[in-house]
Formats: structure tokens, C-alpha cells, sequence
């Protein structure tokens, strides 16, 4: 395994992501039991989440339950206490306005294909809760944190097709044409602060900083 690799593996709780991801959750933690207190017992939708990482962030409270929504659910296959595993599409959340007390996603929302359906995922978070807590990493942090490559994320997708049909990039699997290749590349569109911020203009969005430069931001309405 690679040092990068190594960096950002999300099964072992003492790894440098999960690290970064314990202090970053630490920040929110006092609003989200603030929350708790306020409503009693509270039900939390975790769109993309898995209960690993709940784990790994060291979060327990009876007073809440976790709903891990994804399209596929082998990360989440059975119930456990505190968590309900649902399949569902977070473009087309199957719940109404008032169901949950908190919406929160960690690195998903850069993940669904185009601009439009990033603003359809914002559009749905809103809808179905008032309060929630999104995060996505930057744009502007050297690191790619999914190809863990230098300034991937400035190189066009035109170009990006190439290298994925040459190589397995981590996150990004060989595609056997270009046309593939580019749907690949194409299916993770990474933030800018202002457009993030765009998405979600009543919240509140927070800059996580490493060496001085943006890593990842959160958008915060609680």
C-alpha cells in the first residue's frame, strides 16, 4: 500500500483522513448534541454514509439514530443499534419535509455526475430538512484526495479520459474506451468555496485548513 494510500485509509480509525475527520466532526459536535437537547431524541439521515465512519470518529449518543442511506447497501447490510441501513437515491430522497432532525453527508455530493445533479442533491437536502451539515473537499488543495494525485482535479476531463483509460487511478477504475473514461472522470466535479456556498446559501460553510490552504468545506444550518 502506498503512503497516500496509507494517508487515506478510512478503515483504520487512526489513519490521517480519519484523524482530520475527528477534528473536523469535534467543531459540530457540541451544535449536533445542542440539537439533541433541544428536541429530545433525534433521527439523523446520512446520505452516502457508513456506519464505519461513525465508528471511527468515536460518536455515540442513545438519544439519536442513524439512517445510512446509499444506492448499494453491502457497506450497511445489516441493522444495528443506533443505525438503519436504507437504499435510496439522494437525488430523489424517498422522504418528506419533517422526517429528520438532521441531514448530514460527508464527501458524497461531489460525486453524482454533472453540475445539475449537484444542485438536485442540494435541492433534496433542503427539502426534506431544514437542518443539515454537508461536506466536500476543496477544489483547491493540491492533493486530489481521489486520484491522490497533484492537480488532477485541473486537468479537463478530455484529457483525464486518457489517463483513466491507460491506468487504474484509485478512486478512478480503467475504462476500456474513452468514451467510458470520460463518463469515469466526469462523475466526480469537485468545489470551489463560492459555488458550494451557492448551493447552500442560508448556511453557514466552514473552511478546514491544512498547511494554510483550504482542504475541505462544510456547509452548517443547525
Amino acid at each position: 500500500m502506498s503512503f497516500f494510500k496509507l494517508l487515506v485509509n478510512h478503515r483504520s480509525p487512526g489513519s490521517f483522513v480519519n484523524r482530520m475527520r475527528k477534528k473536523r466532526f469535534a467543531l459540530l459536535e457540541t451544535q449536533i448534541e445542542a440539537l439533541i437537547a433541544r428536541k429530545g431524541k433525534i433521527k439523523i439521515l446520512d446520505i452516502g454514509g457508513e456506519k464505519r465512519y461513525w465508528e471511527n470518529i468515536g460518536w455515540q449518543n442513545p438519544n439519536c439514530t442513524i439512517y445510512l442511506l446509499n444506492l448499494d447497501m453491502a457497506d450497511n447490510a445489516e441493522n444495528s443499534p443506533g443505525f438503519v441501513t436504507v437504499k435510496g437515491n439522494a437525488l430523489s430522497l424517498p422522504y418528506q419535509a419533517g422526517d429528520f432532525d438532521l441531514i448530514f453527508s460527508n464527501s458524497v455530493i461531489e460525486h453524482v455526475g454533472s453540475y445539475g445533479n449537484q444542485e438536485l442533491f442540494a435541492a433534496e437536502v433542503k427539502r426534506v430538512c431544514d437542518h443539515y451539515i454537508i461536506q466536500t473537499p476543496s477544489f483547491w488543495f493540491p492533493l486530489e484526495p481521489h486520484s491522490l494525485l497533484p492537480f488532477f482535479q485541473f486537468i479537463p476531463h478530455a484529457l483525464r479520459a486518457y489517463l483513466i483509460m491507460w491506468f487504474h487511478i484509485n478512486y478512478f477504475p480503467k475504462a476500456s474506451n474513452y468514451r467510458d473514461a470520460l463518463q469515469v472522470s466526469r462523475s466526480t466535479i469537485m468545489f470551489t468555496k463560492k459555488r458550494f456556498q451557492k448551493l447552500f446559501p442560508d448556511a453557514e460553510c466552514q473552511v478546514e485548513r491544512l498547511f494554510g490552504l483550504p482542504k475541505s468545506y462544510t456547509v452548517v444550518k443547525l
